[in-house]
């Protein structure tokens, strides 16, 4: 299989690329980095791209101090931020954002080996 050829995979830190290569990429096991971009009433390619692929290859992630979510857009951006953008994620994938946090929680363990 692809994926046994990477041995330490990755986060594709604030995924901005299109569906196919993020499939590729996920099938070698690297996991996808949302961020605040993703919140932006104005960005719904973005949001349909998140949509597309299984909350199981997802992280949450800030860029701070950029990338900053929506209601806090324009300011500094800091981890405090992460609820925003889960949120955004849940109302997505509709699930609760408490799935949301469990699931990319879970994510970031098996990527990191927490």
């Amino acid at each position: 299989m692809i994926n046994s050829l990477i041995k330490h995979p990755g986060v594709l830190h604030s995924y901005s690329g299109d569906q196919n290569t993020a499939g590729i990429l996920m099938e070698l096991g690297f996991f996808i980095g949302v961020s605040g971009p993703v919140t932006f009433s104005n960005n719904k390619k973005r949001q349909d791209l998140i949509a597309s692929l299984p909350i199981e290859k997802l992280l949450l992630e800030t860029d701070a101090p950029f990338l900053t979510p929506h209601p806090s857009r324009g300011q500094r951006n800091e981890p405090a931020n992460i609820p925003f953008i889960a949120a955004k994620v849940a109302e997505i994938h509709n699930k609760t954002l408490a799935d949301v946090a469990e699931i990319t929680c879970s994510n970031a363990t098996r990527l990191f080996n927490w």
